[in-house]
């Protein structure tokens, strides 16, 4: 079960936009911090826009506030994601064989997760490689290149 449950019905969309406000608790950053494995979520906003003509589109932005590890030098630094959501889905159908464009995700059931959603998109835009800033990478440098691998056994 996902952290942050936010369900919809889809059956009540329609052409109207309807609105989504996501803020997490401190309960569901938790949660979320520890399935994402990172050092610490300090918010989650989602302002996102429902509407439903034939397909169901997903509008808005998810904003986070996350604490990761560098990688170059293992300090935690803050990071702010800015995430704009523009997802579209399919209703259940039973003829499961007509192709879909790729952008469309089929939905299985009639309700939609937000906040599945919503974890998945900040784990997409996490940065699998965090970089603090005003951090430079480490020189590194062979002592001094040897002309033989057997150069070491020399010195022994």
């Amino acid at each position: 079960m996902s952290p942050l449950t936010t369900t919809i019905n889809i059956k009540i969309l329609t052409k109207d936009p309807f609105d989504v406000f996501l803020k997490a608790t401190p309960e569901e950053r938790r949660a979320i911090q520890k399935r994402l494995n990172i050092i610490s979520i300090e918010n989650v906003e989602a302002k996102l826009h429902l509407r439903k003509k034939g397909l169901i589109f997903l509008k808005g932005t998810i904003h986070a506030d996350i604490t990761v590890e560098c990688v170059r030098t293992l300090v935690a630094f803050q990071q702010h994601l800015k995430i704009k959501v523009d997802e579209t889905f399919m209703s259940p159908i039973e003829d499961t064989e007509t192709p879909l464009p790729e952008e469309v995700e089929p939905l299985e059931e009639e309700t939609l997760n937000i906040g599945e959603i919503v974890i998945q998109l900040i784990s997409l835009n996490l940065d699998p490689y965090p970089v603090a800033p005003n951090t430079l990478p480490l020189d590194y440098q062979e002592e001094k290149p040897s002309a033989s691998p057997f150069e070491i056994l020399k010195k022994k």
